[in-house]
C-alpha cells in the first residue's frame, strides 16, 4: 500500500501527459512508418489508443503479418489519379486506421521520399519515423529537438547526426522545410514515450524555431497547472496547493512551439505590489525537451515587455533551487536583500527555505 501511494502522483502526472497528447492528435491524420512487421506489431497498442482517440493513423510499412489488409503503392499510385488514394482515404476516414505496403526495394533515403509523398498527397501534417535507430544524437547525448535551420547546419558539420546518412536527412530537411511536416525520429519501442511523454523518447525535427508566448487562456489552464505540478516534483518550484496554482494561472503566460504543444509556463504577479510599480516572475518552468531552445529567455523577455508597457520600474524573482538562480542571474538579474522584496510578499505563508531574491530594474 505504501509504495502504490508514494507512486501515485507520477502515475497521475504520466496519464496527464498522455492525455494531453492525445487531445492534440484527435482528428488528426497521421503517417506512422516502419521498417519490419516485427515494428509494426509492437507499436500495435500505440496505434490502438490513436484511433481510439479519433486520430486517422496510416501505417507504412514494406511488410506486414497479413498481406491483405494493406494497399500496396509505389510512388506512381501515390500521385496518380486511378483511385488508389480514394479507397485509402475513405479507409482513414471510415475506421481511422488505413496500412500501406511501400515497395521493399526502396533505399532508406528513397522510403522517406515515399512517406513524404504520401502526407503532401493526402495532407498530412505528422510523420513518424520508428526505426531502430532511435533520434539524432551528439557525443552529449539525443537531439530532443531540431529546427530545419539547426538540421542544415548539423549535415553542413558532419556531427550529430547518429547513424543517420545525409542523404537521409537533406530528405528531412525537404519534408519538414516544403511540406510543412513535423517528424518525430524514434526507435519503435520508444513510440509511446515520444508520441505521449513531455521528454518524448527520441527527435522532433519542425519547420522553425519560432516560439510563441502569450497570456494563457482557460482552455489551457489544465495543461499549464500540469507543467506547475511537475516543475514542484522536481523541486525547480515552490510547492503550492490546487488554489495557489490556479491564481498564478490567471496572471500567467504559456510559450508554445510551432505545433508542439506547451513548452512553458510563468507568472507575472503585479496586484498586491503595484503602488511601487514591482511586478514578480512566479512559476516559471519550462519542458526539459525544450531547454536548449531557449524557451525560459524567451518567456522572461515577453514578461519584462509586458512589465515595460504596464509602466513597472522592476522585475523580480524568488528562488532557493540553485539552477533557477542561475538561470535568473544569466537573464540580465542580480542577487539582492531580501528586504529590497515588499513585506507582502513574505505575508504569504510559512516556507520550508529561505529564498533567494533576484531583481531586475527596467
Amino acid at each position: 500500500m505504501a509504495t502504490a501511494s508514494l507512486d501515485l502522483p507520477t502515475m497521475r502526472s504520466a496519464a496527464a501527459e498522455k492525455e494531453f497528447y492525445l487531445r492534440s492528435f484527435r482528428h488528426r491524420g497521421i503517417v506512422v512508418s516502419f521498417r519490419d512487421a516485427d515494428a509494426v506489431d509492437r507499436c500495435a497498442s500505440v496505434v490502438k489508443e490513436l484511433v481510439d482517440n479519433s486520430a486517422m493513423v496510416l501505417q507504412v510499412s514494406p511488410v506486414f503479418r497479413n498481406g491483405n489488409l494493406c494497399h500496396p503503392l509505389g510512388f506512381a499510385g501515390v500521385s496518380s489519379d486511378d483511385g488508389s488514394l480514394v479507397e485509402l482515404g475513405s479507409e482513414l476516414l471510415e475506421r481511422g486506421c488505413a496500412r500501406v505496403r511501400r515497395p521493399r526495394a526502396l533505399s532508406r533515403a528513397r522510403a522517406l521520399a515515399f512517406n513524404r509523398a504520401l502526407c503532401e498527397r493526402l495532407r498530412i501534417d505528422k510523420l513518424v519515423i520508428c526505426d531502430p535507430r532511435g533520434g539524432l544524437r551528439t557525443p552529449a547525448g539525443r537531439r530532443s529537438f531540431v529546427s530545419v535551420r539547426a538540421l542544415k547546419a548539423i549535415i553542413a558539420r558532419d556531427s550529430g547526426t547518429g547513424a543517420w546518412s545525409h542523404e537521409e536527412l537533406r530528405q528531412l530537411v525537404d519534408t519538414v522545410a516544403d511540406g510543412g511536416v513535423a517528424v518525430n525520429l524514434t526507435t519503435p519501442d520508444g513510440l509511446e514515450r515520444e508520441l505521449f511523454c513531455y521528454e518524448g523518447s527520441g527527435t522532433l525535427v519542425t519547420r522553425g524555431e519560432y516560439c510563441r508566448v502569450r497570456a494563457l487562456g482557460l482552455e489551457e489552464f489544465g495543461d499549464a497547472r500540469a507543467l506547475l505540478r511537475r516543475g514542484e516534483r522536481e523541486g525547480f518550484l515552490l510547492r503550492r496547493t490546487q488554489d495557489e496554482r490556479t491564481r498564478l494561472l490567471l496572471t500567467g503566460y504559456g510559450a508554445w512551439f510551432e505545433n508542439v504543444g506547451l513548452a512553458g509556463v510563468a507568472s507575472l504577479v503585479s496586484g498586491c505590489y503595484r503602488r511601487r510599480r514591482l511586478a514578480e516572475i512566479c512559476g516559471l518552468y519550462t519542458v526539459t525537451r525544450f531547454k536548449g531552445e531557449g524557451v525560459g529567455p524567451k518567456i522572461v523577455d515577453h514578461l519584462l515587455a509586458v512589465a515595460r508597457n504596464r509602466g513597472m520600474r522592476a522585475l523580480f524573482a524568488c528562488t532557493s533551487n540553485a539552477r533557477a538562480a542561475a538561470f535568473f542571474r544569466r537573464s540580465g538579474f542580480r542577487e539582492v536583500a531580501r528586504s529590497k522584496v515588499p513585506e507582502a510578499k513574505w505575508r504569504e505563508g510559512k516556507r520550508t527555505r529561505t529564498p533567494r531574491v533576484f531583481w531586475y530594474d527596467l
